[in-house]
C-alpha cells in the first residue's frame, strides 16, 4: 500500500494548495476568515509532508485494485476535509458544511445557503474551486480507473491519445494526469476570458468558468445568468457547458485532428444533438411566454443545462417546464462517458438501446446476420452484463437512498427526485419550481440523515456506483 500512501500524500498536498487561494481573497476582506483556510491548508500540507518524507525512496507498485482505493479514497477525504474552512467561515454545522462541500466537489451544485448575500467572496470562490477541481478528480478517475478496467462496461479505446493506455493494459499516471490537466486548464481560461470580454466581473468570471467547464452548477450570485445583463456570457455559458459534457478523448481528437477517429466517435454527436433537441422543446414551451428569438435563446440554454447536468437555469422554474418524467431521465441519462457530467452516460444508454434492438429483431429474423458494434464499438456479452449490471446497481441505489428520504421529506416525489439530483450531479434539479413541489424544504432545511445520505449519493454517483461495489468485493481483489 506504500504506492497508494504516495499517491494520497500528492493529492493532500494539492489540496493544501488549492486552500491557499480562498485564503488569500479572506486576507483581502474585512470578515477575518482567513485563519480559518490558513489553518486547514497548514495541518493538510503538514500531513502530507509527512507522508512523502515518510515513504520518499520507497518503492511503490499500484495493483489495479490501489488505483481504485485512491479514487475512493480521493473522494471521500477531500469532502470531508474542505468542509472545515466552509465551517469555521461561515457558522454551519459540520455536516451542513460536509453537504455543502461534497456538493461542490462531486459537481452536484446543490447548495444550504438559502441566499449568498452573506457570504463571504472566500466560501464563493471555494466552492467553485471544488468544482473545479472535482472536474478535473472525475476525468482522471475515468481515463486511470474505471475505463482502463471496464468497469461498468466502459470503453478504453481512445485512450492512447493522451498517453494513458498501452494494449499491454498499463498507464503512466503522471502522463495522463499532465495531459488531462492542461487541456482542462486551457478550456478553463478561455472561458474565463470570454466571459470577462462579455462583460462579466473577473471575480465572477472565474467561479462562473469553473462552475461552466466542471458542469457543476454553482453561481457565485444570487441569481441567474441573465442577471448580468450580458447576450455574449449567455452564448458563451452554454457551448462551455457542451465541452464540458463532451468526452475528453474526443476534444484531443479534435485538437489532433483526426477526422477518422472523429467520424467513428458518435457519442458526443449523440449528447449534442439530444441537448439541441431538447433545447427547443423547451423553446416551444417558454414561447408563449416571450418572443420568439429569446424562447428559442432561453430554451437551448436550459436544454444544454439539463443534458449537461450542469443545472443552471435563465429563468425561475425554467428545468420544470417540462414533464417532470422526461426531465429525471434525461437526467439520469447524463452526457458522455469520459466527461464531467454525471448520470450514466449515453455510451451505456447507446449499448442497451442497440442490444434491445438487436434482440427484438432476433424475434423476427432469427437466422439473420447481425453486427455486433454500436458506433465504432464492438460488444459482446461481457460488455453489455457489465453495463446492464451497471444499471441495476444505480437503480437499487437510487430506491434505497430515496427510500431513507422519504422518511423525513413531505412526499416521495420530493424523495425521488433530490435522489437523482444527487446522483446524475444535477442539484438545482431539485430545488426547480415543479408544481407538485410546494412544501418541499430546501436543502439547508433536511435533517442530518437526509444530508449525509445525499452526500453518500454524491460521491456514489461520481465514483460510479459498480466501482465502489468492486472496492469492497473481495472476489476483485483476488481477481
Amino acid at each position: 500500500m506504500i504506492g497508494v500512501l504516495q499517491i494520497l500524500a500528492q493529492v493532500l498536498g494539492g489540496l493544501a494548495f488549492a486552500l491557499l487561494a480562498p485564503a488569500a481573497i479572506a486576507l483581502s476582506s474585512e470578515e477575518g476568515i482567513a485563519e480559518g483556510f490558513l489553518v486547514v491548508a497548514g495541518l493538510v500540507g503538514f500531513l502530507a509532508g509527512a507522508l512523502f518524507f515518510a515513504l520518499h525512496g520507497r518503492r511503490g507498485n499500484l495493483r489495479r485494485g490501489h488505483r481504485l482505493v485512491i479514487a475512493l479514497s480521493m473522494w471521500i477525504a477531500v469532502p470531508v476535509i474542505a468542509a472545515v474552512p466552509i465551517m469555521l467561515s461561515t457558522g454551519l454545522d459540520y455536516v451542513e458544511s460536509l453537504f455543502e462541500a461534497a456538493s461542490g466537489f462531486t459537481t452536484t451544485g446543490a447548495t444550504v445557503f438559502a441566499s449568498l448575500a452573506g457570504v463571504d467572496p472566500a466560501v464563493i470562490f471555494w466552492r467553485a474551486e471544488l468544482q473545479w477541481l472535482g472536474g478535473l478528480v472525475t476525468l482522471c478517475t475515468c481515463v486511470l480507473v474505471l475505463a482502463p478496467a471496464a468497469l461498468g462496461g466502459l470503453s478504453s479505446r481512445g485512450l492512447a491519445l493522451i498517453g494513458g493506455f498501452t494494449e499491454a493494459g498499463s498507464s503512466r499516471a503522471g502522463l495522463v494526469i499532465r495531459e488531462v490537466a492542461v487541456l482542462y486548464t486551457t478550456m478553463t481560461g478561455l472561458c474565463i476570458v470570454l466571459l470577462f470580454v462579455g462583460g462579466v466581473p473577473t471575480f465572477d468570471a472565474i467561479c462562473l468558468a469553473f462552475s461552466t467547464i466542471s458542469t457543476g452548477g454553482f453561481m457565485p450570485i444570487d441569481g441567474a445568468l441573465t442577471d448580468y445583463g450580458s447576450r455574449f456570457a449567455e452564448f458563451v455559458v452554454p457551448v462551455f457547458m457542451l465541452v464540458g459534457a463532451s468526452s475528453i478523448v474526443w476534444q484531443r481528437m479534435v485538437l489532433e485532428g483526426r477526422r477518422a477517429m472523429l467520424a467513428e466517435h458518435r457519442e458526443t454527436y449523440w449528447v449534442v444533438g439530444v441537448a439541441l433537441a431538447v433545447g427547443v422543446v423547451y423553446a416551444i414551451q417558454f414561447a408563449g411566454l416571450e418572443a420568439l428569438p429569446e424562447a428559442l435563446g432561453e430554451g437551448l440554454f436550459t436544454g444544454i443545462s439539463l443534458v449537461s447536468t450542469t443545472g443552471f437555469e435563465t429563468r425561475p422554474a425554467g428545468l420544470a417546464a417540462l414533464p417532470d418524467s422526461l426531465v429525471l431521465i434525461l437526467a439520469l441519462a447524463g452526457a458522455a462517458s469520459l466527461s464531467t457530467a454525471g448520470g450514466v452516460k449515453f455510451y451505456r444508454v447507446g449499448g442497451m438501446l442497440v442490444q434491445s434492438a438487436h434482440e427484438l429483431k432476433r424475434l423476427i429474423f432469427p437466422h439473420s446476420v447481425r453486427s455486433h458494434r454500436f458506433g465504432s464499438q464492438p460488444y459482446d456479452l461481457g460488455l453489455m452484463k457489465a453495463i446492464w449490471a451497471n444499471l441495476g446497481l444505480s437503480l437499487v441505489v437510487i430506491a434505497a437512498a430515496a427510500l431513507i428520504l422519504s422518511l423525513s421529506l413531505p412526499t416521495f416525489d420530493a424523495a425521488f427526485i433530490a435522489t437523482v439530483a444527487a446522483f446524475s450531479s444535477v442539484g438545482p434539479l431539485y430545488t426547480a419550481d415543479w408544481p407538485m413541489s410546494v412544501g418541499w424544504p430546501a436543502y439547508g432545511a433536511l435533517d442530518g440523515l437526509s444530508k449525509v445520505t445525499l452526500v453518500a449519493i454524491m460521491i456514489l454517483g461520481r465514483l460510479e456506483v459498480i466501482a465502489f461495489f468492486a472496492a469492497i468485493n473481495v472476489a476483485y481483489w483476488r481477481s
